[in-house]
């Protein structure tokens, strides 16, 4: 029996290319129940809602319910994803729950697989393969093993990896937008000279030798377990990772592919990193091209403004010049770059200095198809409580500035270059 595509369940059992086993699950007088296993995920979509991301550990991602998007961070954090009105326009808002109301979406969650695991032994629904021959059925054995896998997921699994997680890791870093999903491991943690990007928050810097980054390695990897069979990318971390020796950046390359895979299969494909620093010590052109071969595929550059002065304003002395000798080197070993930019800066008396020297000094960067520009809000990256040195822009002000900077860059498209508003709300994890 096949039910027609009416909602998003019964579209994917159909059509769900992504997802290469799938099943439907019906029952009288209820929406028809997607199951489906897709690259290191397995779903649930409840006709058109709710729906559950999972990994393959059984550990909750992502969900829509209640007209809301809920995301499981790695650490344990559970942040809503809302979209409301203001000023006459749909925006998203994001907020981190307390710990009562997270604990309640963890145990809902897990209340969804052990219904199933019920109705299934029932035995009065009736199980719907896919139509499509390349796509094959979820044998009921297995459905039944990871819909508990998933409901083994109570309060105290949860305590249970958190504490894990919190001695694999040091505070996590600001991940750029060019590697939301990638698997992040810190050769280096926390803030070089107490400064951060954007004024973001500034942590104590610790910088792991090649051995210690070795056994953190080691340890994401048994964290993370098949969830790393998500991801083909993987974030280096920290900020002045590129500022360290070049034989310790080579080094952490090799550990990464030897140790970065789950069940014998290597898992990275490419690495990113970032900088935001462009003063020396920083890898020089051998360094790069050695790490290009290792896969360091791309560099995000942090350029909180092209304007010197409005830069020093968040501790950043380092010069054009600086910036271009390293891009130019980069981009010479076959690096791809992304420009993180801030939307904000300078406020109502410097906003023109900073759009216009900021959109000058990107545009002498040479970017090329491929390269990103990301325009960024200042305002989600700075810590609470950071000085601020300019009389903040209204919201009429600051979407001015992100157009005229947008405009200011436009010639970039001829290149091939994508300019791209972003938004930290947008990140899954």
């Amino acid at each position: 029996m096949m039910t027609s595509p009416t909602n998003e369940a019964a579209c994917l059992l159909e059509k769900g290319a992504l997802y290469s086993r799938r099943e439907g699950l019906q029952w009288e007088g209820r929406d028809l129940v997607f199951a489906g296993f897709k690259q290191g995920a397995f779903s649930l979509y409840f006709g058109d809602a709710p729906i559950y991301h999972f990994d393959l550990e059984g550990r909750w991602q992502r969900a829509y319910m209640l007209d809301r998007h809920f995301i499981k961070r790695l650490d344990g954090a559970v942040h809503e994803v809302d979209r409301v009105r203001e000023n006459g326009a749909l925006v998203m808002k994001r907020r981190v729950l307390g710990a009562a109301e997270a604990r309640r979406i963890d145990e809902e969650l897990r209340t969804v697989a052990v219904s199933l695991l019920t109705d299934l032994s029932q035995d009065s629904g009736c199980r719907i393969d896919p139509p499509d021959d390349k796509a094959r059925p979820i044998g009921e054995a297995d459905l039944r093993e990871f819909l508990g896998r998933i409901a083994r997921w109570d309060a105290a699994a949860w305590d249970n990896f958190k504490q894990r997680h919190t001695q694999a890791y040091g505070p996590l870093p600001l991940v750029p937008p060019d590697c939301p999903n990638a698997v992040v491991v810190q050769a280096t943690v926390g803030d070089r000279d107490g400064r951060s990007f954007a004024a973001g928050p500034v942590n104590e810097h610790i910088v792991r030798t090649p051995e210690q980054f070795e056994e953190h390695v080691r340890g994401v990897a048994g964290l993370l377990g098949r969830r790393l069979l998500q991801s083909r990318s993987a974030y280096l971390a920290g900020v002045d990772v590129l500022r360290l020796p070049g034989p310790d950046v080579l080094a952490y390359l090799d550990i990464l592919q030897r140790n970065l895979q789950s069940e014998g299969e290597h898992v990275v494909d490419d690495v990113h990193a970032f900088l935001d620093d462009f003063q020396s010590p920083v890898a020089d052109a051998a360094t790069l091209r050695s790490a290009f071969r290792r896969r360091l595929t791309r560099i995000a550059l942090g350029i909180e403004s092209g304007a010197p002065e409005l830069r020093r304003l968040y501790g950043k002395d380092w010069s054009d010049a600086d910036l271009q000798a390293f891009a130019a080197e980069a981009k010479a070993a076959g690096i791809e770059l992304s420009v993180m930019v801030l939307v904000g800066v300078g406020g109502r008396t410097r906003s023109a200095e900073h759009v216009e020297r900021t959109g000058r000094l990107i545009e002498s960067l040479l970017l090329t198809r491929g390269d990103i520009v990301f325009l960024m809000d200042e305002r989600e990256i700075a810590a609470p409580g950071a000085p601020n040195a300019w009389e903040p822009l209204d919201a009429e002000e600051w979407r001015r500035q992100l157009e005229q900077l947008r405009q200011g860059l436009s010639s970039l498209r001829d290149r091939g270059v994508k300019v791209v508003p972003y938004s930290m709300v947008k990140q899954s994890s």
